[in-house]
Formats: C-alpha cells, sequence, structure tokens
C-alpha cells in the first residue's frame, strides 16, 4: 500500500535510482541529438524538461502536452516496427518497458543506436527513475532536478487526500465492459498501480494481467467503487450507461451511484503529473463516498 510513504524514503530511492540509472547505459547528450521518444511518459518528461527540440519522432501513446500530437509518430508503443522507428534516423531512443513486440526491440537493439530502455513499473518511484535517466541522456540534469522537487511537492499534496479515505477501500478497475466478457484489472497493470497509490485494495489482485471476467465475479467481489477510464465511459455513454451495464449494475457501488471516471493519461502513465492527479482523484473519490453522485462532477474534474 502507498498510504504515507513518507517523502525522505522517496528521496533515498530517487538518489539510489540517480546511481544506478547512471551506470546502467552511456548516452552523450549534444545539441544536434536526434531522439524518438516510445511511451506517453516519457514524451511528457521530454517536454517538461524543455528538450523537446530533439525530439524527431514519438509513438500514439505520447499525446501530451498538446504539441506532442504534431510530432511525426511511428506507430503505438506495443506494436512497433523496427523500421519504422529507424527511417526517421535516430541517435537515440527512449522506450518505455511497455514497448513491443520482442522482434522489433532484438532489431532496434542490433542497430548501434543509443537505445533507452526503461522497465515497467507503476510506483512514484519509478516516476523519479524515468526523470532521472532521461535528463541524464539528454543533457538536462538540472532542469530533472527541479522537475523531481515538484514531483515531491504533488505526492505529498495527494498523500494529504489520501489519508482522507476509508482504510479499507476496495476498488474494482473496468478497461472495457463490451458486450462479452468485461475486463478488469489484476496486479502487474497500471490501474492496479493507481489502486495502490490510493491505498485501496484492488478486488481482483488474485489475477495478473487485465482479464476478462464474469458478470456473477463482477457482482461477487462488491467493490466500495467502480473505476473505468473516462475516455471508454465517454464511447459508451456516459456514466449513466456504465451505471446500467449488467457487470455493474447489481453492485453496491452502481446503486450508490460510486462510479469513478479515469483520466488514464494523467493518473496511469506514470508520468510528472501522475501524484497531482491521484491527489485530485483522492479528493473527487472522497466527495463521491460522502454522497455526491459521480455523474454530476465532470468526468476529468479529478484528474486535470
Amino acid at each position: 500500500m502507498a498510504r504515507l510513504t513518507p517523502i525522505f524514503k522517496i528521496m533515498l530511492v530517487q538518489a539510489a535510482a540517480a546511481m544506478l540509472c547512471v551506470s546502467g547505459f552511456t548516452a552523450f547528450a549534444h545539441a544536434d541529438q536526434r531522439v524518438v521518444s516510445i511511451g506517453g511518459d516519457l514524451t511528457e518528461i521530454i517536454y517538461a524538461l524543455g528538450k523537446e527540440g530533439s525530439l524527431v519522432a514519438t509513438d500514439t501513446t505520447s499525446v501530451y502536452p498538446a504539441a506532442a500530437l504534431a510530432t511525426p509518430k511511428v506507430g503505438y508503443v506495443r506494436q512497433l516496427s523496427a523500421e519504422g522507428v529507424l527511417s526517421v534516423e535516430p541517435d537515440t531512443i527512449l522506450i518505455s518497458g511497455a514497448a513491443g513486440p520482442p522482434q522489433a526491440l532484438e532489431q532496434l537493439r542490433a542497430a548501434g543506436i543509443t537505445l533507452v530502455e526503461l522497465p515497467t513499473e507503476y510506483t512514484i518511484e519509478a516516476i523519479f527513475e524515468k526523470i532521472d535517466v532521461v535528463s541524464t541522456t539528454l543533457g538536462a540534469d538540472e532542469k530533472g532536478t527541479a522537475l523531481k522537487a515538484k514531483v515531491v511537492r504533488d505526492w505529498a499534496q495527494a498523500q494529504s487526500a489520501i489519508s482522507a479515505l476509508p482504510r479499507d477501500l476496495s476498488a474494482l478497475f473496468f478497461t472495457t465492459l463490451n458486450d462479452g466478457a468485461p475486463r478488469a484489472a489484476g496486479t502487474q497493470t497500471a490501474a492496479h498501480g493507481l489502486i495502490d497509490l490510493l491505498s485501496a485494495r484492488n478486488v481482483f489482485a488474485d489475477r495478473t494481467g487485465y482479464k476478462g471476467i464474469s458478470l456473477e465475479a463482477a457482482v461477487a467481489a462488491d467493490p466500495d467503487i467502480i473505476m473505468v477510464m473516462d475516455r471508454y465511459a465517454q464511447s459508451a455513454g456516459g456514466v449513466s450507461a456504465i451505471k446500467n451495464h449488467p457487470a455493474i449494475s447489481l453492485t453496491t457501488a452502481a446503486k450508490k451511484d460510486r462510479i469513478i471516471l479515469v483520466d488514464a493519461v494523467q493518473a496511469m502513465q506514470f508520468g510528472p503529473r501522475t501524484p497531482a492527479a491521484v491527489g485530485r482523484l483522492a479528493t473527487f473519490i472522497r466527495a463521491n463516498l460522502r454522497g455526491k453522485s459521480a455523474a454530476a462532477l465532470p468526468a476529468r474534474t479529478a484528474v486535470k
């Protein structure tokens, strides 16, 4: 659980991560560096460091800030083509641990280009590690230090909101609610990492990944809150449509209007904005538990 992680502990882990990251690869920053960023979290960090001028391309999950949308795209992070990435002639590739397929990664590793790979972990400490690696790779250590300090402040504020939530709060996170088996989040997922940051309990923590579940299993889990990605809820018809889905309608959460919409880009990419987004989400959840209808609140109020 992530409740009230002491700031000094985060700083110690951050320092250790920085030492480990710098020794884990060799990258030479230079004025005309040509960088491909694969992973929305990494691209967001590059812009926060003011190093977007080095970008020659990004992947399709790189949607923030708005300027990132205008960058040439080399495909979806999990379905890359080595040829597509190499076609923009990068000399440095920053790549998320979620990237794939393995064959494309092997081809990139064999291309003789600086390839900086980051592991996929859904923790606050992982955010610090990403900032350390990216800032070192791009020669922006001073701005990296400032960005980490902001993340520390945002997380301290978020913890205050998290501490006001019930200690036994249980949550179910749906990624899709199609006509077939709805897909819910288990461990080793960004959704589980988000639930953990909220110091809540994932009702499907005995499973890994995003897997289909039966309607009976969803009802039997009977979580205090049900979380759904806002972009899916919008396409499905809003909170009312989600609440009336067979996998949700019989749960206590649905009957009490405890359907929480989450902006996955902010809260689940585990980038610099995630701590503040989690704090706002915690405030939103607390208001909902106290009787405010989720349907009466703007979907993105909690996460912008």
